[in-house]
């Protein structure tokens, strides 16, 4: 199955995100519109099967017209685009995130894990989750959680969440101190076979500065499919350093000196 099979999927869902039907209004020319008033986010930008599209809150659709004309699609869909459209955004304590990539598979494309390791969570498992530390995996009102425990510690987990239209999301969080043990990989198969079963389609996301992860969704047949901008309340936020490295082994080095880096960036605030 192609990426744009799978995107087909997803359509439904990123169409009631922006409250309007995309493709019906898909043009050679970027889309920037209005946001109805009860949509989920205040600004979503898309970028998907060759159209690009950004709807935002009415007060700042011109703001953020100037800027997709000015912006290159490879830009506006970078940390250029996240900074520029910020700029509309932030006087009103809003602050724009992305890209976003999005990985889709279904029943053609999925490869399992086969690993026995994860085991579904009961609910009193899950009322015992530390949510502060697996705070990628959906929370306790997802559909089902998979975890691998280790002498009674669960150190892998992996939650399903139900988005409608057939499309259910796979979070997943390891323990900190237990990386690069094929842990994420292992609870992420356990929720995608079950999910299956249950004739969902998969969804996940991995920044694009996460590279194992990204590796670990396209090891397991979720296929890049578009990319999305979102916006959301709260400080803006700027994306780590890349984590994982080329080759296993392989030694990594700033490309700028410490004292060229960006020194106005500051830890999260606490929540």
């Amino acid at each position: 199955m192609s990426d744009s099979r799978l995107l087909e999927h997803m359509w439904p869902w990123i169409e009631e995100q922006f409250g309007f039907a995309l493709r019906d209004a898909a043009t050679d020319t970027p889309i920037v519109a209005a946001l109805p008033e009860d949509a989920q986010h205040p600004l979503i930008a898309v970028r998907a099967g060759g159209l690009v599209a950004v709807a935002a809150r009415q007060e700042w659709v011109e703001g953020v017209r100037q800027i997709v004309e000015d912006l290159h699609a490879d830009l506006l869909f970078s940390i250029v685009g996240a900074y520029e459209l910020s700029r509309v955004t932030l006087p009103d304590d809003v602050t724009v995130w992305g890209p976003i990539p999005g990985y889709v598979a279904d029943g053609t494309t999925w490869i399992s894990a086969d690993d026995d390791r994860p085991v579904r969570l009961t609910q009193e498992q899950v009322g015992e989750i530390d949510w502060s530390l697996f705070w990628h995996s959906g929370g306790p009102k997802s559909l089902a959680h998979f975890g691998i425990y280790e002498d009674g510690r669960l150190i892998a987990l992996s939650s399903l969440s139900d988005h409608g239209h057939n499309i259910w999301e796979i979070g997943v969080d390891v323990a900190p101190d237990l990386k690069a043990r094929g842990l994420g990989t292992a609870v992420v198969g356990a929720a995608g076979d079950f999910a299956l079963t249950e004739g969902a389609v998969l969804y996940a996301s991995a920044a694009l500065w996460n590279v194992p992860s990204g590796r670990s969704l396209r090891r397991m047949g979720m296929r890049y499919t578009y990319s999305a901008m979102l916006g959301r309340p709260g400080p803006f936020l700027v994306p780590p350093q890349p984590i994982g490295e080329p080759l296993p082994g392989t030694p990594l080095y700033d490309y700028y000196p410490r004292w060229a880096m960006n020194k106005g960036i500051r830890e999260q605030p606490s929540s």
